[in-house]
């Protein structure tokens, strides 16, 4: 089983108790009959360590514990193996922190505009090559060679300098985004903000998302950290853009004094980023971010109001600064004074012209423009390769205009980005706004492209975005190669029908890295061209994995696909495992045994090869072996770590190797000198069950060394922690140790905390199963009534049922009484038991007023343990209070399918007819189900429970009117569906198509770029 993260254990752990509460609800069984059952079968449990066992907010159980429960209620054997197999999983160690490197920051002031993105702005006719003489010059900085006009505050100014001082000043963390049309002005907002009230402070500016991801991972972003994410879709799309959206917004949660700052267009990014998907949900972190309490979204208007018209004109006037005065004229009659100042305006006309004699773009540099602002409008949000803009635009020209000398488009490239051709003419608008911007792509070492921010956005806007053609498809099929933007692009196409380029791009994102899984492909191919095996065998042949924890799961989503898939895969593994990782090779191991293939890599002698170092990994696998009967193989391990004479103190580590010396026979003389080093030298400051699992191996070898390890054990642990107290007792009692039992009794009865009534118990309980009833009047005499917390229903019974055990009638008499003010209703079966344990010991008032306590604040949202309280109700004739109780239940109910159905099943069962029809009249009046699936699986649901009132009446509920009354011959036509395979990518209705015909493209379109380069080169010759 592979090692796993915290959010693993605790998600096994869920699964867990998930199982034992199935268990528990399908027997019917109460915690008392669990606690009698346990008894009997020679393993007896108490109510407490039930309670901890089967309820969220404690730690894992043992195995002993959840055995004894599953015994308890008559498991069979496959379900106890699903058991043991969650338990496992709750008790794997983390994984180490990952490594990583990073930059140094730098600050708001030295980065200056130019390295923060800052348009500048245009300079007037005539002064391009001087600059203009009375601009605003920022100070001296590697960013700093800007010339910026003097800057007019607006409102939103205001807004994102109070929501950013919160967080200077350490009150909170902030994550502002600015959002709006192109060239608006966010930017420059941003850092003048910053400017302000953050210049020397620490600077980070990331350039993709995993940049973000590896800061965020080192925690190097901390508070007085200004985090700056201008262009915010770089960080929110791509590689690991999830993982860094979930990292940060935890970080803002959960520390203060962090600012981040960032700017996004309104449409697309900001509103694809923040919508509901319906089905795969592929930015559902960057979402939660985005709406989370520590972000702020703030819009920038378009346009100036005429207020901040004339207030712009007379800060032209008074600055002298003419390129102000251009833009105010500009832009007076529709406010874009801003978009102006940056040219936007005249490149986009610019483009409008069109190509050729007289127009501002030649033919070639037209389509590359074009091909950039085509592939933005199909979902391509990263910098563009040159050879996809050369592919793209070389089709889209017409022949007569393609040009046919070498280089062609590196010089058109260079014309577009630095605004100056060979020839000394120019693309740019006044030497200052490009068409395209030039961004290293370190990845690869090479220069990627991007459309003008207004360019593209108000192309989009007009509906003037060029025609998708087939061509631009292809090249993005081919020359991107980041696995998270062919994804993207695969969701693209299938977005817009193009079923058969959604597989082939999906096929692409797999082999390049994306970690997809089966069910992606399964789902993404139609049923019609579906080729089973063949897809499963692509698939094992190209799913990327990084670690044989990948492996791990891959192999479960293709185990019902045949022993071929599964096998390939393996030896794809056996091939890339590292024989010097332990942790890899216990995983690998463990898989192949699965399938009686692990001979593929015991034959590469990984005892020899495997790291010792890695404690953990060699110790799992030495385990692994020994279960698997690999008794030599073991042996040869053993004998390299005795030789290594390692430093050990981990108690599993030890636990695993006694137990290995054991199997393998090695020499009693070294195994009890072995089992005395470890109980001497065993790190006892760590868990208390690791410990204890070690002196039940010690036993085998040298009870003196288990007794000693016993002691040291008991000795370590924290009187303030009763639970540990009376779980030491539980675990040596059921290895045999009682006088060390006696021991650690005897230690703690007198110092140990009495606050929590429910560990109280449970150490009650164990003083009792050891036979110490001496130290439980010990306890006693302590008064831990006037201690404990009386402030849990659940603790307070589990308490009571201890109590009644003992025979302590009149104590647990008092911890009724005393505690029926104070308790918080918590749990709907508790609170029953509670009531029952009261009329056992007190009046039928007392029993009535708490009762009628119960009917107002018990939860009613279990229906499971709502029922446990309706029968206590009704078994001590409190019918009123009953009444009041199922009233509520059916106010409240979750009038989903399934809570609904859970509900409507318990009235029924105990006779309460009438709250019963009240809860179908409130499904029907209030929320009938409209999802179809949903609504039909209800249906059915309740007929086959015999409510076929209440089935017509939700079914009538949920059809729409025009359904019901619409005549036949009124109404619509109901359209044919379209194809399963989609659309080719010209739009018209693709052929039927099979999985291999995809291979089949894949492999073409992969030998494009050596064809189309020697085509050149024959041409060119």
């Amino acid at each position: 089983m592979p090692r796993g993260s915290s959010e693993d254990r605790a998600a096994a752990l869920t699964a867990l108790r998930e199982v034992l509460g199935e268990l528990v609800a399908r027997t019917g069984c109460t915690r008392k009959d669990i606690v009698a059952r346990s008894e009997a079968a020679g393993t007896p449990l108490g109510a407490t360590t039930i309670s901890q066992a089967l309820n969220h907010g404690h730690p894992a159980p043992t195995w002993r514990t959840v055995a004894a429960i599953a015994r308890a209620l008559r498991t069979d054997e496959d379900t106890l193996a699903e058991l043991r197999g969650l338990w496992r999983e709750t008790q794997l160690p983390p994984d180490p922190a990952r490594p990583v490197t990073a930059g140094e920051p730098g600050k708001v002031r030295t980065a200056g505009p130019g390295l923060l993105e800052v348009h500048q702005a245009l300079m007037p006719t005539g002064e391009a090559e001087t600059g203009a003489r009375t601009a605003t010059v920022t100070e001296a900085g590697p960013g700093s060679e800007l010339l910026l006009t003097p800057y007019l505050t607006r409102p939103h100014d205001h807004e994102l300098r109070r929501l950013l001082a919160a967080a200077v000043q350490g009150r909170n963390s902030a994550l502002v985004i600015l959002t709006g049309d192109s060239s608006t002005g966010k930017t420059r907002a941003l850092y003048e903000a910053l400017l302000l009230l953050t210049p020397d402070h620490r600077l980070w500016r990331p350039t993709r998302a995993a940049d973000l991801a590896e800061l965020l991972t080192a925690d190097r972003i901390t508070p007085g950290t200004v985090l700056w994410l201008n262009e915010a879709q770089r960080f929110f799309y791509g590689d690991r853009a999830e993982e860094a959206a979930a990292a940060l917004r935890e970080l803002l949660m959960t520390r203060t004094g962090i600012v981040a700052v960032g700017t996004l267009w309104t449409f697309p990014y900001w509103e694809e980023l923040v919508r509901h998907s319906v089905g795969e949900d592929p930015r559902s972190h960057a979402r939660a971010l985005l709406e989370s309490p520590a972000a702020h979204r703030i819009q920038v208007p378009a346009g100036l109001t005429g207020t901040e018209q004339s207030e712009w004109k007379v800060l032209a006037a008074s600055s002298g600064d003419r390129r102000m005065d251009r833009a105010g004229q500009a832009g007076a009659i529709d406010g874009r004074v801003v978009q102006h100042l940056s040219g936007g305006p005249q490149l986009l006309n610019a483009y409008r012209m069109g190509p050729g004699a007289g127009a501002h773009f030649t033919h070639a540099e037209h389509a590359l423009v074009t091909a950039a602002v085509a592939a933005r409008q199909a979902g391509h949000h990263a910098p563009l390769s040159k050879e996809l803009l050369t592919h793209v635009a070389h089709a889209c020209l017409p022949p007569r205009h393609r040009p046919t000398e070498p280089g062609w488009a590196g010089d058109a490239l260079a014309a577009l980005t630095t605004g100056v051709r060979t020839d000394g003419t120019r693309t740019d608008i006044r030497h200052t706004l490009t068409a395209l911007v030039a961004s290293p792509d370190e990845a690869n070492d090479t220069t990627a492209y991007e459309p003008a921010d207004y360019l593209q956005q108000n192309l989009a806007a007009a509906s003037e975005a060029p025609a998708l053609v087939p061509a631009l498809w292809d090249a993005m099929t081919i020359y991107v190669t980041d696995p998270f933007a062919l994804m993207h692009l695969s969701y693209k196409a299938r977005t817009q029908g193009f079923t058969k380029q959604a597989v082939l791009l999906l096929r692409r994102a797999i082999a390049a890295g994306y970690p997809g899984g089966w069910l992606n492909v399964l789902t993404a191919t139609p049923k019609e061209a579906h080729a089973r095996q063949d897809m499963a065998l692509w698939f094992a042949d190209n799913v990327p994995f990084d670690t044989m924890r990948d492996v791990f799961f891959r192999m479960g989503e293709l185990r019902f696909e045949g022993d071929r898939a599964t096998g390939r895969l393996q030896a794809r593994a056996v091939a890339r495992v590292d024989l010097s990782d332990g942790e890899e090779i216990n995983i690998l191991f463990s898989l192949l045994r699965q399938s009686g293939r692990e001979n593929l890599l015991l034959d590469l002698d990984p005892v020899s090869s495997v790291r010792l170092s890695d404690e953990y990994g060699v110790f799992a696998w030495l385990n692994r072996l020994v279960d698997a009967g690999y008794v030599e193989e073991a042996g040869r391990l053993v004998d390299r770590i005795n030789g290594a004479e390692l430093p050990l103190e981990n108690p599993s580590a030890m636990r695993s190797l006694i137990a290995a010396a054991d199997a393998c026979a090695q020499s009693p003389e070294w195994r009890r000198e072995l089992a005395m080093s470890a109980a001497k030298s065993a790190d006892v400051s760590g868990g208390i069950e690791p410990l204890l699992d070690l002196v039940e191996v010690l036993k085998a070898t040298s009870m003196e060394a288990a007794g000693l390890l016993a002691l040291r054990t008991a000795a370590s642990i924290d009187p303030e922690d009763t639970a540990s107290v009376a779980f030491t007792l539980d675990e040596l009692r059921h290895l045999g140790m009682t006088p060390t039992c006696r021991l650690l009794a005897e230690w703690y009865a007198h110092t140990v905390a009495l606050a929590d009534p429910e560990d109280v118990g449970w150490l009650m309980d164990e003083l009792a199963n050891c036979g110490f009833d001496d130290l439980i009047d010990t306890v006693l005499a302590r008064d831990p009534l006037g201690q404990i917390a009386l402030d849990s229903v659940t603790k307070v019974t589990l308490f009571l049922w201890t109590l009644a055990r003992l025979g302590q009638k009149d104590v647990a008499r008092s911890l009724a009484l005393n505690s029926m003010a104070d308790l918080e209703l918590d749990d709907a079966e508790f609170t029953s038991c509670f009531l029952d344990e009261l009329a056992s010991l007190t009046d039928s008032h007392t029993v009535k007023r708490f009762a009628s306590y119960a009917a107002e604040e018990a939860p009613v949202t279990r229906t499971a343990d709502l029922r446990f309280l309706i029968s206590s109700l009704r078994r001590q004739d409190l019918r009123e209070e009953c009444d009041r109780l199922v009233h509520r239940a059916v106010r409240e109910a979750d009038l989903r399918p399934e809570g609904f159905v859970s509900l409507l099943r318990t009235l029924r069962d105990e006779g309460l007819d009438t709250h019963a029809e009240s809860l179908v009249e409130r499904a029907v009046t209030h929320k009938p189900v409209t999802e179809a699936a949903a609504r039909e699986e209800l249906l059915l649901t309740l007929r086959s429970m015999g409510e076929d009132a209440a089935a017509d009446r939700l079914k009538a509920a949920s059809t729409p009117a025009a359904a019901v009354d619409t005549p036949a011959q009124t109404r619509q036509t109901v359209l044919p569906q379209p194809s399963p395979y989609g659309l080719e990518t010209d739009g018209t209705p693709a052929r039927p198509w099979t999985w291999r015909e995809i291979g089949e493209l894949d492999q073409r379109l992969a030998a494009a770029p050596a064809r189309a380069s020697a085509a050149r080169s024959s041409s060119n010759t």
